[in-house]
């Protein structure tokens, strides 16, 4: 394959500062795809963003902008396309919203990226140093693209998913500026054995394909080395579905002794959890267990999870976890279109029975490609052209909602799931801080520093 010399291309990780949810962590995605790239062009210049953007691209100078967006923030991205359009600079978009939802390709991109993106990046990029047009029907012998044409979106060939996952480079976490002892992130897997209804991510993928748990420490290994965090948080969708796999994991770990120098935090699955999983869990060094745990009520668990998970089996995970002392963080689901005022209450009442450490709770929301989104389109609440702000997590006030109760009513719900949120966590420092007041300075000290980090970028991002 032709060598790329000389090219410029910038990654923009479109997100809105103003949510925190969305600053704790840089796009692990566009790091996969650098380093992929790097892999086949070493001479390749690529530079990753999610602030400053106009500033970025004036001085920066890129001969290709690639955005990658979730569907809260298309909207953003489109900012971004249409300001590249402006500056005439070549640009596509790719992620998940894209992915899940083609036919809302807005005009102010070239063309798009469904699917997989490591192996198609590196033909897009051939193609167009090679002098081929951005957006050209030429391009439609490239796999996994999305292109305009007289007679609306064509989809080319869907892209085979990549079988073995180890030979993809780890990501390229040197463009991702990660500060040095700061919780960071990996991904083991790709793919849920699982579709819960509210769940876009797990739509992406057909099926589950995993990372060797050779490769999956040698990471590690490397994200200790490099960036000495606190704690890495594996981000799959279900980290321990593997069970033998999650053995050699934990064997690899406690042999070199990494559980010694990093915390480990991960996803869950009540259905999942028994004595034996505990027994291999407990040599490693956790900080946190998170489960989707969604309801106290029975009929709004089936209706989330899709059944074969009962509320008893929520409690009894919960019970294992805490008798072994691990943290448990479970989250909720609020807000489903029957749900009843009585309904909300059982879910309310079970976390305080409950010995969970802290707890998340969300307002349902219809991501497309979900049941949730065609129940939604049913219901004439979301369009391909719709306002995509309206499905962030910490929108309360203009959020879409499914929900026949009054939205006022609502509201006033999850204040008190919030109410309950606060008492829990403030136990949860003062325990903490009894047994480790280090602990506590450094918690503080990463707060007040990630305050004074949004402050400073607080208007940094691209607006209309």
């Amino acid at each position: 394959m032709e060598v790329v010399q000389n090219m410029k291309l910038l990654l923009v990780n479109a997100i809105d500062h103003s949510r925190n949810i969305e600053t704790v962590f840089p796009s692990l995605g566009l790091a996969y795809l650098s380093s992929s790239l790097k892999n086949h062009f070493p001479n390749i210049q690529i530079k990753i963003i999610d602030r400053d953007i106009e500033n970025v691209i004036k001085s920066y100078c890129p001969d290709f902008v690639g955005v990658s967006s979730v569907s809260q923030n298309f909207g953003r991205a489109t900012e971004i396309g249409d300001l590249c359009k402006i500056l005439k600079i070549p640009v596509f978009v790719g992620g998940v919203h894209i992915t899940l939802l083609p036919e809302s390709l807005p005009k102010a991109f070239d063309f798009g990226v469904y699917g997989e993106g490591e192996e198609t990046i590196v033909d897009i990029m051939n193609y167009l140093h090679s002098g081929g047009i951005s957006g050209s029907s030429e391009m439609e012998k490239i796999n996994g693209l999305l292109l305009h044409t007289d007679d609306g979106i064509k989809l080319t060939e869907m892209r085979t998913p990549i079988e073995n996952l180890d030979v993809i480079p780890f990501p390229d976490r040197n463009l991702l500026n990660i500060p040095i002892g700061q919780t960071t992130y990996m991904f083991t897997s790709r793919g849920c054995p699982y579709k819960c209804a509210f769940c876009a991510s797990t739509r992406v993928w057909d099926n589950i394909r995993w990372f060797s748990a050779e490769y999956v420490v040698d990471e590690i290994e490397e994200v200790i080395e490099k960036h000495k965090p606190w704690a890495i948080s594996f981000y799959d969708d279900l980290f321990i579905a593997n069970f033998k796999r999650l053995e050699k994991i934990v064997d690899l770990i406690c042999t070199k002794g990494l559980h010694k120098k990093v915390k480990f935090s991960f996803a869950c699955r009540s259905n999942l959890v028994n004595e034996r999983l505990i027994e291999v869990l407990k040599p490693l060094n956790i900080h946190m267990v998170c489960m989707g745990l969604e309801s106290g009520c029975q009929r709004i668990l089936t209706y989330l999870k899709g059944g074969g998970i009962t509320v008893e089996q929520n409690q009894r995970a919960v019970n294992l976890f805490s008798k072994a002392k691990i943290n448990i963080q479970g989250t909720f689901i609020i807000g489903s279109p029957d749900e009843t005022e009585e309904e909300i209450i059982q879910t309310l009442n079970f976390i305080k029975r409950s010995s969970l450490t802290n707890f998340e709770v969300y307002l349902l929301t219809p991501l497309p490609g979900t049941p949730i989104w065609d129940e939604a389109k049913k219901m004439r609440l979301v369009a391909n052209n719709m306002d995509w702000g309206k499905l962030a997590v910490e929108n309360k006030e203009d959020k879409i909602i499914l929900s026949q109760l009054p939205k006022k009513r609502l509201l006033e719900l999850y204040k008190l799931f919030m109410h309950e949120k606060r008492k829990r966590k403030v136990t949860y420092i003062v325990k903490t801080g009894m047994k480790n007041p280090f602990w506590v300075f450094k918690k503080l000290k990463l707060i007040k520093n990630q305050l004074k980090l949004n402050d400073k970028i607080k208007n940094t991002f691209v607006k209309k």
